[in-house]
């Protein structure tokens, strides 16, 4: 949590539309949330909209980052969490409290996005103009958009909740939707966004050409491979070149954070030497994948410094852990719309072309080009994804999945078929009677 004046306005401004008394730490598929009574404005449709963003920079280390980083050949679990041992253990049960807030999180997130969308076409409000209205309904999809991927590609069938959550009963017992129609819902949300929205707010709102990297992110995942090189190409654009921008500078899309308004990530991935809880560490198999030569790794693991490796991505240790690092998330860099582009030219066979991006990010790492073949792209491309995009999400845990590799990679640390999805919370289990658990969980 981040307690600041300026956070505490925000979060004034959003508890004014709540609906219900619920605590915003336990809201669910289940749980009454916002009213959109209170959005009668251009001013308050903006406030709810800075709620949705609010919601976003929330708890970021085991929303976004931690857990699905410690169920990978990542990162190491190194604090005392037991909670969290269990994601590096790979043996997580249903009652693990952190699991269950990463996962209220995201609800939370997409109930806020649902009052915007449901609210903003009944605000009277002649100051308000059909362009204002129609931007910020595609920033709170882009969000909405944004939680549900993250839940499908971590936990795979979840509740699809499109409308406020305005009271409890029976329409709260939100059965789990199909993995197709949630990323159907996905991707017209994105659709939406793209069409809606200019770059303006860009890496730190939500963007049209964001909206276009997420669109080619999910045709990816479901094997498009001709869009998703269309999309990834739309994004960078005639001519781009890779090596001319420096690394993590080039960011498509970010979760900010500032001084006022910040993070203790530095605290959780930081060593003691630095007064860091240091509950996240560097795992031997990232720290092997990078080649000699590599100019990433001196930007993303520090092996010298203190008395264990550590990550770099979040580095402002001198903030300590009073919530004021103002290092972001990089959810979305031009260098993933690279590897897109070269992984789909691959898996279509085009390997010139394919070699041509793919070797964009090698040659800004510093290292040889390699040409892409029908026998080494797999391997070579998830190697390239690993070290570029280390720390940064759940990238290589995704990766691995959709490639088919997770047990040959992760099975020596215990991954097998019943690990592809993440058990349902016990607790919306117990709650909801029409949500069943996910198969081969640790009941």
């Amino acid at each position: 949590m981040k307690f600041t004046n300026i956070k505490y306005i925000a979060i004034l401004a959003v508890l004014a539309l709540l609906g219900s008394c619920a605590d915003l730490n336990e809201l669910s598929p289940n749980t009454s949330v916002l009213s959109g009574d209170a959005v009668t404005g251009r001013a308050s449709a903006k406030a709810a909209l800075n709620g949705v963003y609010d919601a976003v920079d929330e708890n970021p280390f085991d929303r976004w980052l931690s857990l699905a980083q410690y169920f990978s050949d990542e990162a190491d679990a190194t604090g005392t969490f037991p909670t969290r041992l269990e994601f590096g253990n790979l043996n997580v049960f249903p009652a693990n409290g952190t699991m269950a807030g990463a996962f209220t999180g995201m609800y939370v997130i997409i109930n806020r996005a649902n009052n915007v969308i449901d609210a903003i076409p009944g605000v009277k409000d002649d100051a308000f103009t059909a362009e204002e209205r129609n931007a910020i309904v595609a920033e709170a999809k882009f969000l909405r958009a944004h939680a549900y991927l993250h839940l499908v590609t971590l936990w795979g069938e979840v509740p699809l909740v499109l409308t406020p959550t305005l009271d409890v009963g029976e329409v709260l017992n939100v059965p789990r939707s199909s993995v197709a129609d949630i990323y159907t819902q996905i991707i017209a949300d994105f659709t939406e966004a793209s069409n809606n929205l200019d770059d303006s707010g860009a890496p730190n709102r939500a963007t049209g050409s964001a909206a276009r990297g997420f669109l080619a992110r999910v045709a990816l995942y479901q094997e498009r491979w001709s869009e998703a090189q269309s999309l990834a190409t739309q994004v960078l654009g005639d001519g781009f070149d890779l090596t001319a921008v420096p690394f993590l500078d080039d960011q498509l899309y970010s979760i900010g954070y500032t001084t006022a308004d910040g993070n203790t990530l530095n605290f959780f991935y930081g060593p003691s030497d630095f007064g860091g809880r240091y509950s996240i560490g560097p795992s031997t198999a990232i720290i092997a994948a990078f080649e000699p030569g590599d100019a990433r790794f001196a930007e993303s693991i520090d092996t010298a410094t203190a008395a264990v490796p550590y990550g770099l991505k979040y580095p402002s240790f001198s903030a300590g852990i009073s919530g004021t690092a103002s290092d972001p998330i990089f959810v979305m860099r031009h260098a993933e719309m690279v590897l897109i582009a070269a992984e789909a030219a691959a898996e279509q066979g085009n390997f010139g072309i394919a070699s041509d991006f793919f070797n964009q990010v090698r040659s800004r790492a510093g290292l040889e080009a390699i040409e892409l073949t029908t026998d080494n792209f797999v391997d070579a491309i998830l190697k390239e994804r690993f070290t570029e995009f280390a720390f940064e999400g759940p990238f290589r845990l995704i990766d691995l999945r959709r490639k088919g590799k997770a047990q040959e990679v992760l099975g020596p640390i215990g991954y097998d078929a019943c690990d592809n999805v993440w058990p349902l919370p016990r607790r919306d289990i117990d709650r909801n009677q029409n949500l069943q658990q996910n198969d081969c969980c640790n009941c």
